[in-house]
């Protein structure tokens, strides 16, 4: 080896070298890309832990709400006419009437929504629900990364795309204007992206004046939506009084993309910082401070689903579920995907088809 290194030529030499310090750099940073997996599993086999001690179970005769809500905001991903919507509704709702179905031709940016009426059961008034589809577009996906913070109608800031796809859907405006005045119960549903609407469309103001009734918003799997904490004194009456519940499915990567801890992701950025200048790590971290900085309501429900359970989070343990390292599962996406399957479990019901 000696008498090798002796007779190679010194440039051979500069490019062994090279190409071994390029190999150990590399090695160093996957050695400590592991350790912070490592790190994350810890940390999420605690919380798991700390779970399965304090939350409490929620009995399936209390579901039938977030299970209603569940299957309406199905609807629009599985049947695709005015007609196969209102047959689905009235399995679901007593005495119901589809008021408004929209559609989303290709390339529009207006979110696919439909408006109904029914009782939820016999002894209940009527009632009116505002549903909407979650992302299956482009522009939709383009809609979701938009998360430059806006002001809405009354002034609370919120995730940019969210709010212009409200703002920018006239005929969504218009059918609110025709039906809410007088309407004495409203329920708002979405699931994913349409869980993020639901809560724009109170939140952001964009309710008509002449609305007065009892409010119910019920995010599946959607993110949250204020950037900052929301200013409570802008919201309208129905929204101030309003009951807020948030879903989330196991490990499902969506509603805990905005507003949780991103430690990991700084970690991971800090470990590649050499071979950014400072001017992009200083995007990056804008990026990360934008994101960790958006909220939900004041005081929602948050109902977590797991292993054929319903679990009520109070307000000080939502990091126990709402932290984007429990989302570094095989599942993530899939547990995106299967809201029914798991409200159906946790509620003890036979399975739903539209």
């Amino acid at each position: 080896v000696y008498n090798f290194i002796k007779a190679s030529d010194p440039q051979d030499m500069g490019l062994i070298s090279s190409v071994v310090r390029s190999t150990l750099g590399l090695l160093v940073i996957g050695l400590k890309v592991l350790l912070a997996f490592v790190q994350v599993l810890f940390c999420s086999i605690l919380r798991a832990i700390r779970r399965n001690l304090t939350l409490k179970v929620v009995p399936p005769s209390a579901l039938d709400l977030p299970l209603l809500a569940i299957r309406l905001a199905d609807l629009p991903y599985q049947v695709e006419t005015a007609e196969e919507i209102a047959r689905a509704v009235a399995t679901l709702l007593q005495d119901s009437r589809l008021l408004h179905y929209e559609e989303q031709a290709l390339m529009e940016t207006n979110a696919v929504w439909f408006l109904c009426e029914g009782r939820r059961s016999a002894s209940m008034d009527k009632a009116m629900f505002l549903v909407f589809r979650g992302t299956m577009s482009p522009t939709d996906a383009i809609a979701d990364v938009m998360f430059r913070p806006e002001a809405g109608p009354n002034g609370v800031r919120c995730h940019g795309g969210f709010l212009r796809t409200i703002r920018e859907d006239a005929i969504l405006h218009a059918t609110l204007d025709q039906h809410l005045p007088g309407c004495q119960e409203l329920y708002i549903f979405g699931h994913s992206l349409g869980g993020a609407l639901a809560q724009i469309v109170a939140g952001a103001g964009f309710l008509p004046t002449a609305f007065g009734g009892r409010l119910t918003i019920a995010s599946l799997g959607g993110p949250v939506v204020f950037f900052g904490p929301p200013d409570a004194a802008a919201f309208d009456v129905p929204t101030a009084a309003a009951r807020i519940i948030s879903v989330v499915n196991a490990n499902d990567i969506v509603p805990r993309l905005l507003g949780c801890p991103l430690s990991f992701s700084r970690k991971l950025l800090s470990l590649f910082a050499a071979s950014n200048s400072q001017k992009r790590q200083r995007e990056h971290q804008a990026i990360l401070d934008t994101l960790e900085q958006y909220q939900g309501f004041p005081g929602y429900e948050l109902l977590f689903l797991h292993g054929g359970r319903a679990y009520n989070v109070p307000p000080k343990q939502r990091l126990l579920v709402l932290h984007l390292a429990e989302a570094l599962h095989p599942r993530c996406i899939a547990d995106h995907l299967t809201y029914v399957d798991s409200a159906e479990n946790a509620a003890g019901t036979e399975h739903w088809v539209a």
